[in-house]
């Protein structure tokens, strides 16, 4: 087993590490005074916003203000929780997107949705820890950087690669659980989810774009489009910062439903401006719902990365995919598992997350690992191991201490040692891993910065 905790991630991910003793948080420190109106923000908003002169409008604002006490069930997500998923997969994720919707897309104008503070229905909440490194926050709508978006993966017109960035937010049932996580916000508590992980009933919401033009991807007409303070290209990964037009492409959502085998079920959408809603944000079609990673399914035959139409895989039990004739052709994840538009086709939307835990020892993906200094096959033992039904706050590794799925949370967590390390020679590396160095978490949809492209083109 020890061969399989050496992952090669190149310098984009965490760097495969070595221990002999399990993991132990750090010792608890009194938790720091609860933050409140009229105190400073104890967590950065972002970390990259234009200079003066370059933009003089709206600012993001890090929802931070988390319960201080387990919030009761909002009847809706009650609601959700009693469809069954596995008779009407599409009603339950139509009620989770009517749910993460209510309250945020209301705004005059597309360019003010999803900013938390405004929403008057229920509140919303974002991990902090993101503003950190070259990959963090920028200052506009609290985007990320994650994984580039290879050629004709989108579309068999995209000729280009380019840049995806996301702004994802829990419920207050989750937001109550990062709120506990980072009580002290110099001392993150992860024991916390190993020990409980997220509550019942909490929903994740995450709206990810694209720096593709509708020219390539033509189901972006009619498009969702934000400013944002992106890089200028995908590599190097601290490119200068630009002003640049992005395009709402893809939502995923992720529910606590206790009904599913591992704890969690993962859904996800895409954008098809061709519907022509009258509220733009509508104008998305369920891509599928997934409930388990149907371990016992390892051929990839069917393998989909240049789409031209949907292939569904009749040997999955635990996925289920959209055939409307409305939806794009979609590339799907390994054995045609769910995945969205921008996700890499080596995966899935629950092998990603399962990864999720401190130290990231495991890369994301099995194409970002080196077992006996070597990729494993494609559906070989090494490889299904990412396709494991892991229980919610079971690590990924047995030396790992989970953050139940949570890659944003495993990643705030990781940053915070990374700033910390670089300021004061490593401290809080030895605390946490015997010695050796934790390193930053770049992105989190299976970037890889060797990922191959066609001659002449450049991650935009």
């Amino acid at each position: 087993m020890k061969k399989l905790l050496v992952a090669a991630v190149a310098a984009l991910s965490v760097t495969a590490l070595h221990s002999q003793a399990p993991i132990k948080p750090a010792a608890k420190k009194a938790a720091a005074p609860a933050h409140s109106e009229g105190l400073l923000p104890r967590f950065p908003d972002f970390g990259q916003l234009p200079p003066p002169g370059v933009y003089t409008g709206r600012i993001f604002k890090l929802s931070q203000d988390y319960p201080k006490s387990l919030p009761q069930m909002d009847s809706a997500v009650k609601k959700i929780l009693a469809i069954d998923f596995t008779k009407d997969w599409k009603k339950y994720m139509l009620a989770v997107r009517d749910y993460v919707y209510e309250g945020n897309i209301e705004a005059d104008g597309v360019a003010n949705a999803f900013y938390l503070e405004d929403n008057k229905v229920r509140r919303w909440y974002h991990v902090p820890w993101q503003h950190y490194g070259p990959f963090g926050r920028e200052g506009i709508h609290g985007l990320t950087k994650e994984g580039p978006v290879n050629p004709y993966v989108l579309a068999p017109t995209q000729s280009d690669g380019w840049q995806t960035y996301a702004v994802g937010f829990y419920n207050d049932l989750g937001g109550y659980q990062i709120g506990r996580v980072w009580a002290d916000s110099d001392n993150p508590r992860i024991d916390i989810m190993e020990s409980e992980g997220f509550p019942i009933g909490t929903v994740v919401g995450k709206v990810l774009f694209t720096t593709a033009p509708v020219s390539e991807v033509p189901y972006l007409t009619n498009p969702i489009e934000w400013l944002a303070y992106t890089t200028s290209a995908f590599i190097p990964f601290d490119a200068p910062r630009v002003m640049n037009t992005v395009r709402f492409i893809q939502m995923d959502i992720m529910v606590r439903d206790p009904r599913a085998e591992f704890g969690w079920t993962f859904g996800t959408f895409v954008y098809n401006g061709a519907l022509a809603e009258v509220n733009l944000w509508h104008n998305v079609i369920p891509v599928g719902l997934m409930w388990g990673n149907d371990p016992t399914v390892s051929s990839h035959a069917d393998s989909n990365p240049k789409p031209t139409k949907t292939i569904i895989n009749p040997d999955l039990h635990q996925t289920v995919i959209n055939n409307d004739s409305n939806m794009p052709p979609m590339h799907l994840g390994f054995g045609l598992r769910l995945n969205g538009p921008v996700d890499n086709v080596a995966s899935s939307c629950m092998s990603c997350h399962a990864t999720a835990q401190f130290p990231a020892i495991s890369p994301i993906m099995p194409s970002m690992a080196l077992i006996d200094g070597k990729e494993p096959v494609p559906g070989s033992k090494d490889w299904m191991r990412w396709f494991r039904n892991i229980s919610c706050k079971r690590p990924f590794d047995v030396q790992g201490t989970s953050t139940d799925y949570s890659l944003q949370l495993a990643a705030s967590i990781q940053n915070f040692l990374a700033a910390r390390s670089a300021s004061n020679g490593g401290l809080f590396n030895v605390q946490y891993w015997d010695g050796l160095p934790v390193h930053q978490i770049y992105g989190q949809r299976g970037a890889e910065p060797n990922q191959s492209q066609e001659p002449g083109h450049n991650q935009k």
